[in-house]
C-alpha cells in the first residue's frame, strides 16, 4: 500500500513539475500575457493530474483579437507538457481542407478511447450555427462538435478498409442466387460452372470440387467487421458458422455483417482537454479599427473591460442557446497588447535573430532604439497582434542584412561587431573591431508608414486641423473630457486625421445626448465657422453619420424620446415594435439642429482656442492629452473641472441625498424575493 502511495506522490510531483516548468518558459516566449497563462495552466491542471477520474471533458475557451497568439500558446503548452502525439487540432475555417473538422475527424478517432488527450477546435467563429438580427439557423456542418464538447461522445461511422469489396461481393453473390445457384451447408450444390465462371475461379473439374459458397479470404473481414457483434472471433468460427447455412441464409447473414459495419460507433473522448478558440468580434467592437496610430495602450485598456457576460451575449449572434451553455464558463479573455509588451516582443525577436547571426557568421550584431522606434511605428497595428511586427522586421532589417555581411568578405575587414541604427530613412552599419570603427555601409529602407505620417502642411492638413479642432474643444467644453489625442495627418485609407476621447462615465443619460451629438458634428461647423459654408468640404459624412446613428439609437430604442416605445420599420418578425417611424424622425431633426446650434455658438464663444489648435495641428501632425489641456488652459477659462473619474458624479450621491431627506435614521429595506425583473434580456 505504501509502496503504491509513493507511486501516485512521486508521479504528482513530477506533473506538477511539468506544468511549473511549462508556465515559466510560457511566460518567457509569450510577451503580455502572464495573467492569460496562470489562468491557462490553472485550469489545465485538474485535466493533467486528474483526467483518469474525468467524466466529462474539460473545455476551456480563449477569445481574442488575431494575432495575439491564441494558437500558438495551446501548440506550445501542448510541447512543454509532451503530448504532441496526443493533439489535434481543427480549424474550423477550413471548410474543405485537410485540417477540416469533417475530414480531420478520421484521425482523432483512431485514437485510443481510453487515453487522455488535447483537442483544439480553432476559429470557432466560423462555425456559426446563427444568422442575421433573428437568429435564423443555418446549416450545421460540424454539427458533431457540439457533441465532442458537450460529453466527448460521438457518433463516428468508420468506412473501414475494404469495405467497398466486400459490398460489390454481396451484390455479386445476390445475382449469382437470382440466376438458380444453390448451396447448402455453406456450399455450392447447383450450377457450379455458372458460379466459378462469375467468381473467375479455374476449376477444370469443378463438379467435383468442393466450393464454399462464401470465399474464405473474406473471414477476416467478417471477424474485423462484425466478429464483436457476432461472436466471431476465429475463422473456425466463421467457417463453422457458413456451415449451417443455405444460399438465402448466406445472402442474409453477409447484408447482416455490411449493415454492422456500416453502423455508427459511439467513440468517448470524455477524457479530453478541448480548447475552443475564436475571435469574437462582436465582443472585441475595436476590432475593426485598422488604424496604426491607435494607442495601443488605450486599446489594451478597452480590451480589459470585456466581460465573460459580454462574451456570451457576443456569442449569441453566432451559436444557438445551448451550444453557448455547452462551452461552459472557464472563458479566458486575452486583451489586447500594450505598448510596453509590443516593444519587449520587438527586442526578443532582435535579440534572437542577432544570435543566430552570431552562431552562423561569428559577429556580434546589436540593433539601437533607433531600429526598434521605426519598427515598432512601422509594425504596430493595435487590432492585428504581433503577426505585422514581423513582417516589418523581415522588411527592414532581414531583407538587408546579407548586404551588409558581404561587406565583410568582399573587403576582408576584420570585425567584432556590427551596430545598427535609422536616420533619415537609412539603415546604418558601423564595423567596430575593438570598439573603433574601421568601416560603414548605409542602405535605404522604405518606411511606408513613416512617410504617410510626415507633416504635408497643405491644405487637406488645413482641414483637417480644422476640422479635428473643432471636435476637440467640444469634447473639452461640453463633456468635460479632454481627448487622450487628436491627429492631423494620419496614413489610414479612411480618414486624414481622427481624435480619441474616452469617457469617464460608463452611460449615456438624456441631458448629454444633445453635447455628445454637437462634439460630433463639431468638425463640420468649424469648417463651417473658420473657412465659411461655401468652402465646407465633404469629409464630415462619417460624423453626420454616426451622429444620425447615435441619435436613431436614443430615441428609437433607448427610451429618450417623448415617448419611451421601441420604434422599428414594418417587419413581421419586429410585431412587438411601433411602427409609426414618422413620430420619431422629427425629433431626431430636431435634436440635429439643436445640435447644430450648441456646437456653433459654443465654437465662437472659444474661436481664440479653436484657431490656435487648429493653427499648430496644420503644421504638427498630432497632440496629446497633457499638451490639449496646455492650449486650453493658456487659451480659454472654464468655470468647471474635467472629469477625470466618472464613479461618484451625480447618481450614488442623488439618491443617497434623498433616501437621507426621507428619514435619516431610516432602517434598511428587506429584501423580497417575489420580485418582477424588468432586465430586457429576460424574455
Amino acid at each position: 500500500m505504501d509502496k503504491e502511495r509513493k507511486k501516485i506522490e512521486n508521479e504528482f510531483l513530477k506533473k506538477q513539475k511539468i506544468l511549473e516548468n511549462a508556465k515559466t518558459i510560457l511566460k518567457t516566449e509569450f510577451i503580455g500575457i502572464d495573467n492569460i497563462i496562470d489562468e491557462v495552466i490553472d485550469n489545465v491542471s485538474s485535466w493533467f493530474f486528474l483526467s483518469d477520474i474525468q467524466e466529462k471533458p474539460i473545455v476551456i475557451n480563449l477569445w481574442g483579437l488575431t494575432g495575439v497568439g491564441k494558437t500558438s500558446l495551446v501548440n506550445r503548452l501542448v510541447e512543454l507538457i509532451d503530448f504532441k502525439n496526443l493533439y489535434y487540432r481543427f480549424d474550423l475555417g477550413e471548410k474543405e481542407g485537410s485540417f477540416s473538422f469533417s475530414n480531420s475527424l478520421d484521425e482523432l478517432c483512431e485514437n485510443n478511447d481510453s487515453s487522455p488527450i488535447i483537442i483544439a477546435l480553432d476559429e470557432i467563429q466560423h462555425s456559426r450555427t446563427v444568422s442575421g438580427p433573428f437568429r435564423t439557423e443555418v446549416d450545421d456542418k460540424n454539427r458533431m462538435l457540439w457533441e465532442l464538447i458537450d460529453s466527448g461522445k460521438i457518433q463516428y461511422v468508420e468506412w473501414k478498409r475494404g469495405l467497398w469489396a466486400f459490398e460489390d461481393l454481396l451484390s455479386k453473390l445476390r445475382y449469382i442466387v437470382f440466376a438458380g445457384v444453390k448451396v447448402e451447408n455453406g456450399e455450392v450444390i447447383k450450377k457450379k460452372k455458372l458460379y466459378c465462371k462469375e467468381m473467375e475461379l479455374d476449376f477444370e473439374d469443378f463438379e467435383y470440387q468442393k466450393i464454399m459458397f462464401i470465399p474464405d479470404d473474406n473471414y477476416d473481414d467478417i471477424i474485423e467487421y462484425a466478429g464483436e457483434t457476432l461472436n466471431l472471433h476465429l475463422r473456425q468460427d466463421v467457417e463453422n458458422l457458413l456451415k449451417t447455412f443455405d444460399e438465402i441464409e448466406s445472402i442474409e447473414f453477409l447484408d447482416k455483417v455490411f449493415k454492422i459495419a456500416k453502423q455508427p460507433s459511439i467513440k468517448n473522448f470524455s477524457k479530453a482537454l478541448i480548447f475552443v478558440l475564436g475571435n469574437i468580434d462582436e465582443a472585441y467592437t475595436m476590432s475593426n479599427n485598422f488604424s496604426s496610430d491607435i494607442d495601443a495602450d488605450e486599446f489594451n485598456k478597452l480590451s480589459k473591460k470585456i466581460t465573460v457576460p459580454q462574451i456570451k451575449k457576443a456569442l449569441q449572434s453566432r451559436f444557438r442557446n445551448e451550444q453557448i451553455a455547452r462551452l461552459g464558463n472557464i472563458h479566458i479573455i486575452y486583451p489586447a497588447l500594450d505598448r510596453k509588451s509590443y516593444k519587449k516582443i520587438i527586442d526578443n525577436e532582435l535579440k534572437k535573430y542577432a544570435t543566430n547571426l552570431k552562431n552562423k557568421f561569428n559577429v556580434n550584431i546589436e540593433f539601437d532604439d533607433s531600429v526598434k522606434q521605426v519598427i515598432y511605428n512601422e509594425g504596430v497595428y493595435p487590432t492585428q497582434g504581433v503577426r505585422p511586427i514581423y513582417t516589418s522586421i523581415h522588411q527592414i532589417i532581414k531583407s538587408k542584412i546579407s548586404v551588409f555581411l558581404s561587406e565583410i568578405y568582399l573587403k576582408s575587414i576584420k570585425v567584432e561587431l556590427l551596430s545598427f541604427s535609422i536616420d533619415y530613412n537609412k539603415l546604418i552599419c558601423l564595423y567596430l573591431k575593438n570598439d573603433k570603427k574601421v568601416f560603414s555601409k548605409s542602405v535605404e529602407v522604405i518606411t511606408t508608414l513613416g512617410d504617410m505620417r510626415k507633416n504635408k502642411k497643405d491644405d487637406t492638413q488645413a482641414i483637417t486641423a480644422v476640422h479635428e479642432s473643432g471636435h476637440v474643444v467640444l469634447s473639452s467644453v461640453l463633456l468635460k473630457t479632454i481627448p487622450q489625442v487628436v491627429y492631423s495627418v494620419t496614413p489610414d485609407v479612411d480618414s486624414n486625421g481622427f481624435i480619441y476621447s474616452s469617457f469617464a462615465w460608463k452611460y449615456v443619460s438624456r441631458k448629454e445626448i444633445i453635447p455628445r451629438t454637437a462634439m460630433m458634428l463639431g468638425g463640420y461647423i468649424a469648417e463651417e465657422i473658420i473657412f465659411g459654408k461655401e468652402n465646407v468640404t465633404t469629409g464630415a459624412e462619417t460624423d453626420i453619420e454616426k451622429a444620425t446613428e447615435f441619435l436613431s439609437q436614443m430615441y428609437k430604442y433607448s427610451g429618450m424620446g417623448k415617448t419611451p416605445i421601441n420604434y422599428n420599420i414594418p417587419i413581421a418578425e419586429k410585431e412587438n415594435s411601433y411602427h409609426k417611424i414618422e413620430d420619431v424622425e422629427n425629433e431626431i431633426k430636431n435634436a440635429i439642429e439643436e445640435a447644430k446650434y450648441l456646437a456653433e455658438q459654443t465654437l465662437k464663444e472659444h474661436k481664440p482656442l479653436l484657431l490656435r489648435l487648429a493653427n499648430y495641428l496644420s503644421d504638427n501632425r498630432m497632440l496629446k492629452k497633457d499638451e490639449i489641456r496646455s492650449f486650453i488652459n493658456k487659451n480659454t477659462v472654464l468655470d468647471f473641472e474635467f472629469v477625470e473619474n466618472g464613479d461618484h458624479l451625480f447618481y450614488r450621491k442623488r439618491l443617497k441625498q434623498l433616501v437621507k431627506d426621507i428619514d435619516p435614521y431610516m432602517p434598511n429595506i428587506p429584501h423580497f424575493n417575489n420580485v418582477i425583473s424588468l432586465n430586457n434580456n429576460v424574455k
